[in-house]
């Protein structure tokens, strides 16, 4: 259960006109639980939308590397909230189920190039605020130009902040959400 109650039905006019552009664009979804708790706090509900837009849609970074990093992250964490979401998304950029499967043994699992293996290892030392994460940043530039690699960091800041959020707050997942967690996971 969450330890905050979720705003179902808002008060004020500009969050039910927010909740009505989530709606639009959730593919199906309805307004996420996330964004049913962030409603607490209008502001940062709507500065996070307008960050995970630019996320989404501007970066020039490669898709597939982000979603790569966004699972492992969600996945060291142990975030289900973020992890499942990220399965469904990482789908829709062509990770497969083998790949996302191998994530936990990525620096040995067959499925993953060197670059992509550099891009995980970089992100657990993001994650973990390790002292070796400057160096993985530096190997990262022989793969990434200075605006992927400063992108890619930041998106890993960014949904390690969400992993932080959503885990404390124990924000559960929506029900249709839920079937996107593989089998695995819950061992």
């Amino acid at each position: 259960m969450a330890v905050v109650s979720f705003v179902e039905k808002p008060d004020a006019p500009e969050v039910q006109q927010f909740y009505d552009l989530i709606e639009r664009t959730s593919r199906g979804l309805g307004v996420l639980n996330v964004f049913k708790v962030m409603a607490h706090t209008p502001e940062l509900m709507r500065s996070w939308w307008e960050m995970m837009t630019l996320l989404f849609t501007r970066l020039t970074l490669d898709a597939r590397l982000r979603e790569l990093a966004v699972l492992r992250l969600f996945q060291v964490l142990r975030c289900d909230y973020g992890f499942a979401h990220h399965v469904r998304l990482g789908r829709q950029v062509g990770l497969t189920d083998e790949e996302i499967g191998a994530l936990a043994r990525y620096e040995s699992a067959p499925d993953f190039s060197e670059r992509e293996r550099l891009v995980l290892q970089y992100t657990d030392a993001v994650t973990a605020m390790q002292a070796d994460a400057p160096e993985l940043a530096r190997r990262l530039l022989d793969y990434l130009t200075e605006r992927d690699l400063v992108e890619l960091t930041f998106c890993i800041a960014n949904w390690n902040l969400m992993a932080r959020l959503l885990t404390p707050l124990a924000v559960e997942m929506e029900p249709r959400i839920v079937a996107e967690l593989p089998t695995w996971w819950q061992s």
